[in-house]
Formats: structure tokens, C-alpha cells, sequence
């Protein structure tokens, strides 16, 4: 239970370093209902360009006990055992946190990319609870469809 409460610690910490880094940039910026927050995937609502738009932010990552930001975890089942994030359709964006900043994609366009290329040619790897599946995204592999950088 320590490493999951660390974990959510954890992305609580990058969630208002989001907020804060967008608020400093003069962007407009909503926090998500609780409902939104855990049906839909979305952590706040963001004017980032022209629209407002759904986010969710993953802050960064161990893997093998190691802060990293070379890889990204791309839920596609769940702890619970439904379709992880990936598939949200109400999410429009995903804010990865890396040690320099925030890189921005589309959803869509990350699952178009793992589909064109096939869920089963990336590393499979599974979270806490044993119901949760991963895949591990390169950055670089995603550089080329970035929306948008918000640097710390």
C-alpha cells in the first residue's frame, strides 16, 4: 500500500505543477469534476491553442525503481479490468511530465500510432495491481506528433 500511496502522491505533485506551469503561461485552466476525473480520464480543461481542451497528466515514471522519462506508460486495461486511458474518447489530450517539461499529445493520435504499428511490437508490462496492463512508448518514437511543450 506504501508504493501506491507514493504513486498517487506522485501524480498529484505533477498534476499541480501542470496547473501551476499553465497558470504561469497564461493559459486558461479548470480542474475536472471528480466524476470527470474518473470516468473520463481528464484532470483539467485547457485553452492551450484555439479550444479548450480535456487533459490528463501522467507525471513521470519509475521503471526498475528508476525515475525516468524515456519511456511512457500507455494504460490499456485498467486496475479495475475496463479499457484503460488510451481508449477514453472524452479525453482530448495526455500531458506526459518529463524532467524538463510537460509534453503534450493528442490521445488519438498516440493510439493511431500504437495501432499502425501493433499493441503486441511494444514491451508489455503490468502496475501494482495485477489487472493492469501497460505498454511502454518510447518518447522519441512520439516525438514527431507533440501538441504542444509546457516547460518548466
Amino acid at each position: 500500500m506504501y508504493m501506491l500511496d507514493k504513486n498517487i502522491l506522485q501524480g498529484n505533485q505533477g498534476e499541480t505543477l501542470f496547473y501551476n506551469l499553465c497558470k504561469r503561461d497564461r493559459y486558461d485552466i479548470t480542474k475536472a469534476t471528480s466524476y470527470q476525473n474518473k470516468c473520463d480520464h481528464t484532470d483539467f480543461f485547457v485553452r492551450l491553442k484555439n479550444n479548450i481542451r480535456s487533459v490528463d497528466v501522467k507525471s513521470i515514471k519509475k521503471i526498475n525503481g528508476r525515475l525516468q522519462d524515456e519511456k511512457y506508460y500507455i494504460e490499456l486495461t485498467h486496475d479495475w479490468g475496463g479499457a484503460g486511458w488510451i481508449y477514453a474518447e472524452s479525453m482530448y489530450l495526455i500531458a506526459f511530465e518529463t524532467f524538463e517539461s510537460f509534453k503534450i499529445y493528442r490521445r488519438e493520435k498516440i493510439l493511431n500510432y500504437i495501432l499502425d504499428k501493433g499493441i503486441n511490437n511494444f514491451e508489455h508490462t503490468t502496475r501494482q495491481k495485477d489487472k493492469s496492463l501497460c505498454i511502454l512508448l518510447k518518447r522519441e518514437d512520439i516525438n514527431a506528433l507533440t501538441y504542444k511543450t509546457l516547460y518548466k
